[in-house]
């Protein structure tokens, strides 16, 4: 049975405790996107050693892909902004939690902002700007 790991406990020193704790699939939803994400915002930050380091290396490997195959299939709906943004945080290896720390915002808005379920503010703009070392415009819709 797996149980989620959680800031709260104790990590499992061995990879085979942690894959007992939570075992690695393949992502194929948003739920397990959602639970591989929070076991990975459970780890980060901590002192790992080399088998949890290996466990959290592999964890971002499976949320990389799942994001990678996710954001082929939605650029081409998104408003140009939106898709600029996904685009460069891909390119540049910024996940949401970084993007968030980038805006000054928490993951959860950083999320909505790169599913274009947020709009981008003027203050995001330039944060991004800034970071990305791009004009703001590159974010803008064009005049049709």
């Amino acid at each position: 049975m797996n149980t989620l790991i959680d800031r709260k406990t104790a990590l499992p020193e061995s990879y085979d405790g942690l894959v007992a704790a939570f075992t690695p699939r393949p992502i194929h939803d948003q739920v397990g996107h959602d639970n591989t994400l929070a076991i990975i915002d459970a780890m980060a930050g901590r002192d790992l050693n080399a088998e949890q380091e290996d466990y959290l290396d592999l964890l971002s490997i499976l949320v990389e892909a799942y994001e990678g195959d996710w954001l082929h299939e939605e650029l081409a709906t998104l408003p140009r902004g939106v898709s600029m943004l996904q685009y460069l945080c891909v390119e540049n290896g910024v996940s949401g939690v970084e993007l968030g720390r980038i805006l000054g915002v928490g993951r959860a808005q950083a999320s909505l902002l790169l599913k274009g379920k947020r709009n981008l503010t003027v203050a995001h703009l330039r944060c991004l700007s800034k970071h990305f070392k791009v004009s703001s415009e590159l974010f803008m819709e064009r005049a049709g």
